[in-house]
């Protein structure tokens, strides 16, 4: 607690402090040292070593096309190199930096995701965004170190993404009282950080905590989000008649809604949760995880026709792996080889999926024929004469 009151004490001072070249200073890594972090990623870049061919194509794009084959340890490889175009003035550096840093932490891979913060922003002096700064603190709050999340918090103008990753690091902690004190000291209500300080002291029984912190909240996006964690608690302990109390009349938020609908299809309502998803595609209040959401509930209950008709009425591109990873884990290889021909760039996992349900169906031709596409996509991508 006294290193949340010192930081909060503290944030005035930063809170005006946008971070530019000229006033970036080392980041802390919290209780690692930076000796400690895997060389390979930290050490200087020997500028005479030649690793790559001399078409003009960008770090980022480069990082991308190496992450996209899945070859991580050569995206970080390539992404230290933006250090020569950072003392170039290009622009976008930033990208390919928080990118490889993403997929790290995705990868659940935070020591190697520490050390490219620190070699990009503190060894090569590249100037951090909001984005790189939430990154760390969420790997930081995974590993169940929020106070090294904390250390860092102070160092740029806080947001409701770090608020919220803060919060949630503090109660999966057991401090669910420091989190509260956190939410205390902004200037407003922020409904997101609300919504986890309320699910925390449900689940500690604390009723009346959750219904005053939920009377805090005046947004109406917020009421209805939070309306959902309240209806998800009250499923959770068998009590479908207080979980009624937070049904909405109507979706009108996509945010909300979606949350609405997980929480639904989890505890098998079947009573309302078709009634919500058909009313959201009838708005056109919806997105590919909507779809989503309906398309995999559909293949649960063996419906694949209408999980196809359902799909079909609005093809979203973050939709087609989804429909294409369902089809195949039920060996329904024409349907989704022919979604992948739809697919104007599909990605490594869609054709994976493909290669891998035709050599469950023992179609070893099939694979070979999805797997030489594959290449070619690939390298089309990587062939590409320029990329800004």
């Amino acid at each position: 607690m006294a290193l949340l009151r010192r930081i909060l004490h503290l944030r005035p001072l930063f809170s005006s402090r946008q971070i530019t070249s000229s006033t970036a200073v080392p980041y802390p890594l919290g209780r690692r040292d930076p000796q400690s972090l895997p060389s390979a990623l930290t050490k200087e870049i020997d500028p005479n070593q030649v690793f790559m061919d001399n078409r003009p194509i960008s770090i980022g794009y480069r990082v991308a096309t190496a992450l996209q084959l899945s070859q991580l340890d050569r995206a970080a490889e390539i992404s230290r190199y933006v250090y020569y175009e950072h003392k170039m003035f290009i622009a976008n550096v930033l990208v390919p930096c928080n990118t490889i840093i993403d997929a790290m932490c995705r990868a659940k891979r935070y020591e190697d995701a520490i050390a490219l913060f620190h070699y990009f922003f503190n060894k090569s002096k590249i100037v951090p965004n909001t984005l790189s700064f939430n990154l760390i603190i969420k790997a930081h709050c995974d590993e169940g170190r929020v106070d090294d999340a904390l250390e860092l918090y102070r160092y740029f103008t806080p947001d409701s993404d770090k608020h919220r990753l803060l919060a949630q690091g503090l109660v999966d902690s057991g401090r669910i009282h420091e989190a509260l004190c956190l939410a205390a000291g902004f200037d407003c209500v922020d409904w997101k950080v609300h919504d986890v300080l309320i699910r925390g002291f449900l689940n500690l029984g604390n009723h009346d905590m959750a219904r005053q912190l939920f009377s805090q909240v005046k947004d109406a996006e917020g009421i209805a989000f939070v309306s959902s964690t309240f209806l998800d608690y009250w499923f959770d302990q068998g009590d479908e008649e207080q979980a009624a109390l937070y049904l909405p009349s109507k979706v009108e938020y996509l945010l909300s809604g979606n949350k609405l609908l997980q929480v639904l299809f989890k505890h098998g309502q079947t009573s309302f949760r078709w009634q919500y998803f058909k009313g959201m595609l009838q708005q056109g209040l919806f997105d590919s995880e909507t779809i989503n959401i309906g398309v995999n509930e559909y293949f649960k209950q063996g419906k694949f026709g209408q999980a196809l008709e359902t799909f079909k009425r609005s093809p979203l591109s973050g939709s087609y792996s989804n429909i294409i990873a369902r089809l195949c884990e039920r060996g329904m290889v024409s349907e989704a080889e022919s979604l992948l021909e739809e697919m104007t760039s599909p990605d490594v996992a869609d054709f994976r999926a493909l290669i891998n349900a035709y050599i469950r169906a023992g179609r070893v031709d099939d694979s070979l024929r999805i797997y030489t596409k594959m290449v070619v996509a690939c390298v089309r991508k990587v062939a590409i004469h320029y990329a800004p």
